[in-house]
């Protein structure tokens, strides 16, 4: 546990150190925007979705596919907003529905490739290889397990809001504030197809960009989904207030990873007690 911890520590400090040194190549390896061999790849934070409600719990009338977002007192909505990704990872989770409530997450990385410890002593919630999968029959418990988990990318950023309003149609614009989105299932490519397409093949680095984003509609039989539209604005300089930003994300990273990796060792150590018991009984017979 301690040698993967500070492996996602390091990967988190030459992150940072990159940024705060201006180096353009080397941040963009660091951060995940571009591979080694060249290719392209909440904790406290407001939270940046889709809305999905009708109506507020007053009753008040929403509009579905708008983006929604904590503005200290109450959620606002936008048709559109502009961000600014300044940091991302990946994160896998699984969740319950019955339960409402996340059943296990991983540590979160820069990048998709190696090893995710999850929440539960296991390796990226239970996500098996696509060969895995074909491996398996179709009813397999271990086959259903993971189609059900979700590969979350994790962006990191500044977010203006110009035009965003209360639930009543206030307006209550939001300028400059940090906030945190997870992209997944539908969400996950037009993220990553656009910071891969439209920036690092461009050689344009995420930090310097400022990306509006609206929503698309989509219907698939009865069901109704919006996902992500992104389109580049224009390019900014790096300032020192985004630096110390990317600093106070990092320290997010690391804080939701440390907890996973305690849970990931309390995890291995139940169920080695577990072997053990068991073992123990065996012998006793």
């Amino acid at each position: 546990m301690g040698t993967e911890l500070q492996t996602l520590n390091d990967e988190l400090d030459n992150m940072v150190a990159a940024f705060d040194t201006d180096d353009a190549e080397t941040l963009m390896k660091a951060s995940g925007q571009k591979s080694e061999d060249g290719d392209a790849p909440k904790m406290g934070l407001p939270r940046l979705t889709i809305n999905y409600d009708t109506e507020t719990d007053d009753g008040l009338p929403l509009k579905r596919g708008s983006w929604r977002i904590w503005n200290g007192n109450a959620p606002v909505y936008a048709e559109s907003v502009n961000i600014r990704p300044l940091m991302r990872t990946y994160e896998w989770s699984l969740w319950d529905a019955e339960e409402r409530k996340f059943a296990a997450k991983s540590v979160q990385k820069p990048s998709m490739s190696g090893d995710f410890p999850d929440s539960v002593g296991g390796n990226k919630c239970g996500r098996l290889s696509r060969q895995e999968e074909e491996g398996l029959s179709s009813d397999d418990p271990r086959l259903l397990l993971s189609k059900s988990v979700a590969c979350n990318q994790v962006i990191y950023g500044i977010l203006d809001a110009p035009n965003a309003t209360l639930a009543d149609g206030s307006p209550s614009p939001i300028e400059g504030m940090a906030f945190v989105a997870y992209f997944k299932r539908s969400g996950f490519m037009p993220v990553r197809d656009f910071i891969e397409n439209n920036l690092t093949r461009k050689k344009i680095l995420m930090q310097k960009a400022v990306v509006e984003m609206s929503t698309e509609k989509h219907k698939k039989g009865s069901v109704l989904y919006w996902t992500p539209k992104l389109s580049l604005v224009k390019e900014v300089s790096i300032t020192d207030e985004d630096k110390d930003l990317m600093k106070k994300f990092a320290d997010t990273v690391r804080g939701h990873n440390e907890s996973v990796m305690g849970e990931f060792k309390e995890a291995n150590k139940a169920n080695m007690s577990a072997d053990d018991a068991d073992l123990a009984s065996r012998l006793a017979g």
